[in-house]
């Protein structure tokens, strides 16, 4: 009985030791779902179809991303894009460029 005694605090040292480790690792998995949270996908990623869409047309606009495939699918986004997003004079104008270039697809 003496000897389980003279054992316990290096046993409570240890759960302390094992409980700061989880503590710690809890702490680390917090900090890297914040992270992941708050940093967006890249625009690239978002799809044409999504409420943030908009983001995509600086790239499309540019050619660094590829407008979606098909005339009507390209046609709504251009159109998307010259409605809800703020554009500078000269993407603006590559933007009404690249309308009248799809077949069917009306002035903005």
């Amino acid at each position: 009985m003496i000897g389980c005694l003279a054992r316990l605090p290096f046993a409570m040292k240890i759960d302390k030791r094992l409980l700061e480790q989880f503590r710690w690792t809890l702490r680390s998995a917090a900090l890297v779902a914040i992270a992941a949270a708050a940093t967006s996908a890249p625009d690239s990623a978002i799809r044409w179809d999504a409420k943030n869409a908009y983001l995509k047309c600086d790239g499309a606009i540019d050619g660094t991303i590829a407008w979606p495939s098909g005339p009507q699918a390209t046609c709504v986004a251009m159109l998307m894009c010259a409605n809800e997003r703020a554009l500078s004079a000269e993407r603006h104008q590559r933007l009404i460029e690249q309308i009248r270039r799809v077949p069917g697809c009306g002035e903005p």
